[in-house]
């Protein structure tokens, strides 16, 4: 991989845990990495990866770029990746695909000036995102509404 913005995840070595000043915050976390739910979590993030590893992404149009050359936005991705994978939350997959837009997408050919054009952009892409796909919140009704 090309220098860039990535994300290892690793579990924690026995002598860390032992270290911890709070255990029970660790047990939590290893609880729900072995949970349904977090393998499920972790199923559809190695998932997510795979099916991105080969695209590329047009941050100044917001726009993920399939291999087959279709343009997608975050959530048609999400869905596009569903489709095959019916059985994942979409919800899980659109944060796994924010997250490889923001921890894993790796142009090996990038400068450090275009790395953070790339971030700075991606940020707040996936920043718009979040807050356009929130539910409204409910306000106080008036005697009009």
């Amino acid at each position: 991989m090309g220098k860039g913005w990535s994300i290892e995840y690793r579990l924690p070595s026995i002598e860390e845990i032992e270290a911890a000043e709070d255990p029970s915050f660790v047990d939590d976390v290893l609880e729900y990495a072995n949970s349904p739910e977090g393998l499920l979590h972790s199923d559809v993030s190695d998932t997510v990866s795979d099916v991105l590893e080969r695209a590329d992404v047009d941050a100044k149009e917001r726009q993920i770029i399939w291999e087959d050359g279709e343009r997608l936005s975050i959530t048609a991705s999400a869905q596009r990746i569903r489709a095959a994978h019916p059985d994942y939350p979409l919800n899980f997959i659109e944060e796994h695909v924010i997250e490889w837009l923001l921890g894993e997408f790796d142009p090996p050919t990038y400068t450090p000036e275009q790395f953070d054009e790339l971030d700075r952009l991606t940020h707040a892409w996936a920043e718009d995102h979040k807050r356009q796909s929130k539910p409204p919140q409910k306000g106080s009704r008036t005697r009009h509404s």
